[in-house]
C-alpha cells in the first residue's frame, strides 16, 4: 500500500485555449500553497415509482458539479487574472503589470479566460502518482487579506467543467518566490494612512452560475458565465483620533440625516466616495518588490464598536463595499512592479 502527503503534492495551472481544452501544465502558483480542495459530485437522479415497493428502482446520472479552492501565501498576483481580467505591462515603475477588470469571457483580447489546474499527490516509491485534473476552471472569489504577525494570505474559490483522474504527474518547479508579510503593508483611505490596523480584507466576487452554461445533452456546464462583480472589504482598527476623523465622520455623514438631501447630505442618494488602497512594499532598494490594490468609489456600510472593561483599546470592525476598481489607469484593481 502506498499514502499519499500533503508535502508532497505539487499544484499547477496552465491557461485554456478554450473552455476546458488546451494548454499543457507547467507553472506553479507563485508563492507558499497552503492548501487546497477538490469538491465533485454526480448529483444522481435517485427516484421509484407508484407500485415499486419502497425501495429506489432507478438510479441515474445527474448534473455534474465540480468546485475548487486554495489558499496561498501570495508573493504575485498573475494567477488572480482568471478571476479579474487581463494581465500585462513589463514589471517596471514605468510601465508595472496589472490586471485589468474584463466584462466577458474571451479566449483573445481583455477577456476572462479559463484554466487548468492540476494537484499531483508523488508517490514516495517511485510508483503511481494520485494526480486530478480539473478542467474549465474560473476563479469566483478572491479574498486578500494582510493582518498583524502574518503573511500576507489569498483565498480562492471557483468552479470547474470537470474533474480527471490523470497520471502521471507533469514535471514540476516549485516557486522560489518570497511572500509579502504584514508590515510591508498599509490600507490608505481617501489618500491617508490609517494607523493601528489589525486586519484589513479585500474580497471580489465574480458570481458565477454553473447552470447558465448548461444545456441539454450534457452532464456538464459547457462555459462559464460571470455575474455582477462585487468589491466588499472589511477592517479591524483600533479606535483613535485619526479615524474618528476619516473613516467614522463619512460613515456618519448620512446615518444621522432622515433622507438624500437633508443637514449636510447631498440630493443624490449616495454617500460620498473616497478610494482605498493596499500599499505593499518591500522598500526602495533595487530589486525590492512593490504592489498596489486600489478600489474607488468606496463607503462604509457598518461599524461594529463593542467595548468590554477587560480591554485596554476601543477596537472597530467596518464593513464596506467598492463601486469599482482605480480609475486612474483604466479600471486596473491591481498593478506590481520590482524597483530597477
Amino acid at each position: 500500500m502506498v499514502t499519499y502527503r500533503g508535502y508532497k503534492t505539487q499544484v499547477q495551472y496552465v491557461s485554456e485555449t478554450s473552455y476546458g481544452s488546451g494548454g499543457s501544465i507547467g507553472s506553479a502558483i507563485k508563492g507558499k500553497l497552503q492548501n487546497v480542495t477538490l469538491n465533485h459530485s454526480n448529483n444522481f437522479i435517485r427516484t421509484t415509482g407508484l407500485g415499486d415497493g419502497r425501495n429506489e428502482t432507478f438510479v441515474g446520472w445527474g448534473n455534474y458539479e465540480a468546485t475548487w479552492s486554495m489558499e496561498y501565501e501570495i508573493s504575485d498576483f498573475d494567477f488572480l487574472q482568471y478571476g479579474v481580467g487581463v494581465l500585462g505591462g513589463a514589471g517596471s515603475a514605468a510601465d508595472p503589470y496589472f490586471l485589468e477588470e474584463a466584462d466577458f469571457r474571451s479566449y483573445s483580447g481583455t477577456g476572462l479566460k479559463s484554466f487548468k489546474l492540476e494537484v499531483a499527490s508523488k508517490d514516495r516509491t517511485g510508483g503511481t502518482d494520485d494526480v486530478d485534473t480539473a478542467v474549465g476552471c474560473v476563479i469566483n472569489t478572491i479574498g486578500i487579506s494582510l493582518e498583524l504577525g502574518a503573511s500576507v494570505k489569498c483565498t480562492l474559490s471557483g468552479f470547474a467543467k470537470k474533474i480527471l483522474a490523470t497520471n502521471p504527474a507533469s514535471s514540476f518547479t516549485a516557486s522560489t518566490t518570497k511572500p509579502w508579510i504584514f508590515s510591508q503593508g498599509r490600507f490608505k483611505w481617501d489618500g491617508t494612512s490609517i494607523r493601528r490596523i489589525q486586519s484589513a480584507t479585500i474580497n471580489v466576487n465574480n458570481n458565477y452560475d454553473p447552470d447558465m452554461g448548461r444545456e441539454i445533452g450534457s452532464r456538464f456546464p459547457e462555459e462559464m458565465e460571470p455575474g455582477l462583480r462585487k468589491y466588499d472589504w472589511t477592517l479591524v482598527v483600533k479606535m483613535q483620533s485619526d479615524l474618528a476623523n476619516s473613516m467614522r465622520d463619512d460613515f456618519y455623514g448620512m446615518a444621522d440625516q432622515p433622507y438624500p438631501g437633508s443637514g449636510t447630505g447631498t440630493g443624490t442618494g449616495e454617500p460620498a466616495f473616497k478610494d482605498i488602497i493596499f500599499d505593499l512594499s518591500q522598500g526602495d532598494a533595487s530589486g525590492s518588490k512593490k504592489a498596489q490594490i486600489k478600489l474607488s468609489d468606496n463607503a462604509v456600510n457598518d461599524i461594529s464598536k463593542p467595548i468590554n472593561i477587560g480591554e485596554n483599546l476601543v477596537e472597530l470592525t467596518l464593513n464596506g463595499s467598492a463601486k469599482k476598481a482605480t480609475t486612474d489607469i483604466n479600471n486596473k484593481l491591481i498593478k506590481w512592479w520590482t524597483v530597477s
